[in-house]
């Protein structure tokens, strides 16, 4: 049973859930499958040079309701699994809310993020199949320890192309790949021909996630010995992330209470995907819970891109993913929250956008930062820079409950910060954070490939 101490509702061990889920099998419409080059549907034949078998069966299975979690991944996961529930009581009442607000904690693995609950199993996966190593694209140093941490748990070598600090050698997380005896490489790098073209044509400092990606996938092409891992974005990690929101309704359900407003940050969105999935079907049934999207003012993919197929990488390599996309050749500004400023969001999201069943709403980077730092002196955490955009999409709903006299419940997760160097509000107490305005220019360019297509 839960236990409830304070505002803390925690699951005990054997409570975790021993099975992911997958919404695809119960929703009344049908997502659009990915596309290969042929202009078919993806195979899993095609599929099976870069991804292991299961990984692929969690793809393409759109029947299956769910998956057994192997026993070598919820061991590892028991390292930091379940993760605990608190209820917002300190924040509540200095916004002076009926709302209800209930946040669950997704650090404390090894990575300090939710983004280990995908690695792991693709590590393990790919361990399965007798390859030696593991490649993938990023954008820092969660996701780095994520897939590093994973990599060492299963003896496999890891590499991660990684975006380049602007004016420096060096990759964002490098200092996590020596932790984690991780091979990075300063994305666009010349050790691919994706990387080498893009390095001389737009400069060093022109990298994104999509471009790491493009890397990550062109080795893991050439390479047998290697499988391909993402971060997000794809099925499967959204299935590995079901985790998150099947504690969540087992935490809520032990103090009598379901949700009324579900909220998340987003980039590629498999985070968030996982969060709502398990209270998709009671919506589906009836019940009007609300799921909103929070995207980076300067990255609006729900808000402002179109709906179409665009390959998940810079390059065009990887299949056509049918979502709402700015474009693969989007180049967004260098907002500190890197996690989202993705092109585009996860099928299933992008599906359940179009359907009417998600929301979306953009903030900028100086309004989500400070609504963290209210959070932060309330609730005693430093968030991760993505958390803040959650929080402040929250605090904003709370309030309009104060005025409507509604007493929601609300649902959200929150990340801890993982460096101890400093802190993310150093730029917003100092006076030097701004926000990033959407490169328009840019935008019109991306989108343009689409005119007439949809």
């Amino acid at each position: 049973m839960a236990t409830i101490t304070g505002n803390r509702i925690s699951l005990t061990p054997r409570e975790m859930p021993a099975r992911w889920y997958n919404v695809e099998a119960d929703l009344p419409f049908r997502v659009p499958p990915m596309m290969s080059p042929s202009g078919y549907p993806i195979t899993a034949r095609e599929l099976e040079p870069l991804f292991p078998r299961q990984i692929i069966e969690h793809e393409l299975n759109a029947r299956s309701r769910t998956f057994k979690i192997p026993k070598e991944v919820r061991e590892a996961y028991q390292q930091w699994r379940p993760t605990p529930m608190f209820r917002a009581a300190t924040l509540e009442r200095e916004l002076g809310t009926p709302a209800r607000l209930y946040y669950k904690v997704e650090g404390g693995s090894p990575s300090g993020s939710y983004e280990s609950n995908t690695a792991i199993p693709q590590a393990f996966y790919t361990k399965q199949t007798g390859a030696e190593g593991i490649v993938t694209g990023g954008a820092g140093g969660v996701w780095i320890s994520a897939i590093g941490h994973a990599a060492a748990l299963f003896g496999l070598k890891g590499r991660v192309y990684s975006v380049r600090k602007p004016g420096s050698d060096h990759a964002w997380g490098d200092a996590f790949g020596r932790v984690w005896g991780v091979d990075v490489l300063a994305s666009p790098s010349e050790s691919t021909r994706v990387g080498k073209l893009q390095h001389d044509r737009q400069g060093p400092d022109s990298g994104s996630i999509a471009t790491a990606l493009a890397e990550a996938y062109e080795e893991a092409t050439r390479n047998p010995e290697v499988k391909f891992a993402i971060p997000t974005l794809m099925g499967h990690t959204l299935i590995h992330q079901t985790i998150v929101g099947l504690e969540a309704q087992r935490q809520l359900a032990a103090v009598n209470e379901a949700p009324d407003y579900v909220i998340g940050s987003i980039g590629a969105g498999s985070h968030f995907g996982g969060l709502i999935a398990p209270f998709v079907p009671a919506r589906i049934q009836g019940r009007d819970t609300r799921f909103v999207a929070v995207e980076e003012a300067s990255t609006p993919s729900l808000t402002r891109g179109v709906y179409t197929e665009e390959s998940a990488d810079a390059a065009g390599l990887m299949p056509q993913v049918p979502m709402y996309t700015l474009g693969r050749e989007y180049s967004p500004p260098g907002v500190l929250a890197g996690a989202m400023r993705y092109h585009g969001v996860a099928p299933i999201v992008s599906a359940l956008y179009r359907e009417k069943y998600i929301s979306a709403v953009a903030h900028g980077q100086v309004e989500s930062y400070s609504a963290g730092l209210i959070f932060t002196r309330a609730e005693g955490i430093v968030l991760s820079p993505h958390a803040m955009y959650t929080v402040k999409e929250v605090i904003e709903q709370a309030m309009r409950c104060r005025e409507s006299g509604s007493a929601d419940t609300i649902l959200f997760t929150v990340t801890p910060a993982v460096s101890t160097e400093s802190t993310p509000y150093d730029a917003l107490l100092d006076g030097l954070l701004h926000d990033e305005k959407l490169e328009e220019t840019s935008l019109k360019k991306s989108l343009s490939r689409f005119i007439g297509r949809n």
